[in-house]
């Protein structure tokens, strides 16, 4: 008998595919905000994002591979689950699968070089991996305003919503960056922690109130769970790696109920339905599969 995991589950832990509902979540939000029906686009849209997320995380094992043998013995990568070459030829295919996927190609290409710079070089300096991060998540949420048609264009309003709802993920995602470095660092203060974890939850509610233009419905149902958070958040004093950890699967997960509620701010319910109906199915992909 072996407790070593199949195949499949190895390339599922490498890819994280628990996190693959979020950049598909951005691409779909970031249509409803600048009003763009549901179409083969916004598909082809979502797929290449969530083919381009997944590559980024099977390359950043593959570049990460000596230090998680040392701190990460446990993922695929280091354990001998997989070898390096495997996860080598599959970053390659969701890379190319993406962009060929991809209805707008120069966009995803952008995105495809920051995640390889990520990956390769960006995270080395921990403050220009944490901006790297946030500004792929910022110009993922934005593929909306290439999904535009020429014909119909796009008034200035929805621009400058789909901008501050942009602007507040990237802060966002930088916080959620840092806060994972924190889980590396075991002399890092307990208020260092707090502080930090507080920036998402603020931003959030910001980015949704700039997209509704109200305080109803959307910022009221978010205010709900940041305050939650928030609370809780207040509660601890000390933070361990595990309260750490769990920190990061709720700001994870956040990340799906922010796009939720932005296209409900859009009044586009279908959408905010289908996003918010993917958070059980992520929060149960987690209990077996790390999104970290």
């Amino acid at each position: 008998m072996t407790d070593r995991p199949s195949v499949m589950m190895s390339v599922l832990r490498l890819c994280r595919v628990g996190t693959w509902f979020s950049p598909a979540a951005d691409v779909l939000a970031g249509a409803a905000i600048t009003q763009t029906p549901f179409s083969g686009e916004v598909a082809q849209a979502m797929l290449a994002s969530v083919a381009l997320y997944g590559a980024g995380m099977v390359w950043n094992d593959v570049a990460d591979l000596r230090e998680d043998q040392q701190q990460r013995p446990e993922r695929p990568l280091p354990s001998g689950a997989l070898p390096r070459w495997c996860a080598a030829a599959l970053g390659l295919a969701l890379l190319v699968g993406g962009l060929a996927a991809s209805p707008c190609r120069a966009h995803h290409g952008l995105i495809a070089l920051l995640i390889l710079f990520y990956d390769f070089l960006g995270k080395r300096l921990e403050w220009l991996g944490a901006i790297n991060m946030g500004l792929l998540r910022a110009l993922n949420l934005s593929t909306g305003l290439f999904l535009v048609s020429a014909e119909r264009g796009l008034p200035e309003e929805a621009r400058r919503a789909l901008f501050i709802a942009a602007l507040c993920y990237g802060i966002y995602i930088v916080a959620v960056t840092v806060i994972g470095i924190f889980e590396d660092t075991p002399t890092v203060s307990g208020r260092a922690v707090a502080t930090m974890q507080a920036a998402p939850p603020i931003v959030g509610f910001a980015g949704i109130a700039a997209v509704q233009g109200s305080m109803w419905p959307a910022p009221a149902i978010a205010a709900l769970p940041a305050l939650w958070f928030l609370r809780r958040n207040a509660r601890i004093s000390e933070w361990p790696q595990a309260a750490i950890r769990q920190s990061m699967l709720y700001l994870l997960l956040g990340t799906m109920l922010y796009t939720s509620l932005l296209a409900l701010a859009a009044g586009s319910w279908p959408a905010a339905l289908c996003i918010a109906a993917a958070i059980p199915a992520a929060r149960l992909i987690a209990r077996k599969i790390a999104l970290t």
